[in-house]
């Protein structure tokens, strides 16, 4: 299945939701979406949804998990610039300072293997 798919099928199982349908008109151009939409669909789906967006260089993921907020920023070649979990008005005010704010599948995320996330913690930019 892919990303777009998957993307699709999470939002329409959750199309109740005002914030869903919001950003699934946005994922196809239909219309666009708010930073709270976004936010709150992660929150909607229980975190199956993500969202990623660009600061400069660095990509920002973020993410509902265990009832709060987490974002992770990815400097190229794989250096973590930066992590940390915040309530969702501190998440809303860290990504409108964003660009290209997308949602995708947690699992198209690095939040998604640990392993990974693990292998790369002496990668850590203060």
């Amino acid at each position: 299945m892919t990303a777009r798919a998957g993307l699709r099928e999470t939002l329409l199982d959750h199309s109740d939701h005002q914030a869903c349908r919001n950003v699934w008109q946005a994922v196809t151009g239909e219309s666009e979406a708010v930073l709270p939409d976004y936010v709150e669909t992660m929150r909607a789906t229980d975190g199956a949804v993500a969202l990623v967006a660009q600061d400069g260089a660095a990509d920002v993921y973020a993410r509902f998990s265990k009832g709060r907020f987490e974002h992770l920023t990815l400097w190229p070649p794989w250096t973590i610039g930066g992590v940390d979990h915040t309530d969702r008005a501190g998440l809303e005010s860290y990504l409108a300072d964003t660009s290209n704010l997308r949602p995708i599948p947690h699992d198209d995320t690095p939040f998604a293997s640990p392993k990974t996330l693990g292998s790369m913690s002496h990668r850590i930019w203060p």
